[in-house]
């Protein structure tokens, strides 16, 4: 049967090599996909079918596989599935893939320019500058999916994936705050390259699964001296980009590093840098660490108020992000576990979830689209759960 669809969603056991595999859509365990990639040995597809794979999404575009629209038929349950969408999320499914690639280019483009640097080749980050413009446009267009994307991490990629989603938070917040889409380009750009200085420190202390000790610390710090080096000599870098790599670490009261700049010395741009930074990190989970949830990295950032965190802005970013981030994983009042997708800013409490876990029968369900906003809902949020608790990937399901 041919396909009339460039990203079919197939059964496992229509994998070929040469075909290229961009999400795990079903499967009975709890596997991830940290990169998109191209099928090379049936080893490869033997090892997802003994984790439980059950259905893939491939790119037939991105495909080396003479007449593959004609040896593949996609799996009629995805395509139902997909349609249990609420109103409103028609070609959900093309953009969804549309931003799992701009996150991948990005990503990609990240790799290039430290490849780039460590090399001592000439740096050239107009790529880059147009995915951050794209990620910019997309915040306007469909930021939710974009914030959901930025949950969804592997431990041993850190590095990447914290200065991918530290750029995914700063354009949420300064499109909350209303800034100018030119300024929102600069922050995005400027999250994406805040940490370059860590290809500098040494991987002992960067990855170490434990407290550094005072001279490690030292070294550590070096990091943001080192970024600020760096892009400071690259050509294209703003005030604005410097000023996120260079103050991330900053705090109001002076206890920050590498400068101990306090209170007016902190730019707006300087404070919205470091709440973004601290929370994505303490949200992270890390091959010696698990990260926290959202709530709990509240918690720690109005605690911080007043001290390192301008108290405004913190309850600003987390207005921004709402009572249940996308990404979040909540329990229903049915016992049912489902994912936070879509805020709801009319009804923050009532947010689009995806439903796909039974809490008490701990069991997988067929997934569901539900707005609890809805009239003739019933059901409702009884509190925020760690995936870890049931052994749920998240990656799976967004």
């Amino acid at each position: 049967m041919k396909s009339h669809t460039p990203h079919p969603v197939i059964p496992v056991n229509q994998l070929q090599a040469g075909m290229y595999v961009i999400a795990i859509i079903s499967q009975t365990g709890g596997m991830e996909i940290a990169q998109m990639g191209l099928v090379t040995t049936r080893q490869q597809i033997d090892d997802l079918v003994r984790r439980g794979v059950l259905t893939v999404r491939v790119d037939l575009a991105r495909s080396k596989l003479a007449g593959i629209e004609q040896i593949i038929s996609p799996d009629p349950a995805a395509l139902s599935a997909s349609s249990q969408r609420p109103a409103g999320s028609a070609n959900g499914e093309g953009r969804e893939l549309k931003i799992r690639r701009l996150y991948q280019e990005a990503r990609e483009l990240q790799g290039k320019f430290i490849r780039q640097l460590k090399a001592g080749e000439p740096i050239d980050i107009t790529p880059l500058a147009a995915v951050a413009e794209e990620m910019v446009d997309t915040m306007f267009t469909h930021g939710d999916a974009m914030l959901c994307l930025a949950r969804i991490r592997a431990k041993d990629a850190y590095l990447m994936e914290h200065s991918m989603n530290v750029a995914i938070l700063l354009a949420n917040f300064g499109r909350y705050l209303d800034l100018d889409r030119s300024v929102l380009k600069e922050l995005t750009l400027g999250g994406l390259l805040h940490d370059v200085g860590k290809i500098m420190t040494p991987d002992e202390v960067l990855n170490k699964p434990g407290k550094l000790t005072d001279a490690e610390f030292t070294v550590m710090r070096q990091h943001v001296v080192h970024s600020y080096d760096i892009l400071s000599h690259t050509p294209g870098i703003t005030a604005t980009m410097l000023e996120v790599a260079a103050n991330h670490h900053e705090r109001l009261d002076g206890t920050g590093y590498p400068r101990h700049l306090k209170g007016d010395q902190l730019s707006l741009h300087t404070r919205m840098s470091g709440i973004v930074d601290v929370y994505d990190a303490v949200t992270a989970d890390r091959v010696y660490k698990q990260g926290m949830q959202p709530t709990q990295a509240f918690r720690i950032l109005l605690k911080g108020a007043d001290h390192h965190f301008d108290r405004g802005l913190v309850t600003k970013f987390i207005k921004c992000m709402g009572v249940y981030p996308v990404g979040t994983l909540v329990q229903l009042s049915n016992q049912r576990l489902a994912i936070v997708m879509q805020r709801n800013p009319h009804e923050p409490l009532k947010p689009v979830v995806k439903v796909i876990y039974h809490a008490t029968q701990r069991h997988y369900l067929e997934v569901q689209w539900l707005d609890l906003a809805k009239s003739g809902v019933q059901e409702s949020i009884e509190s925020t759960v760690d995936p870890k608790e049931f052994g749920i990937s998240l990656a799976n399901f967004v």
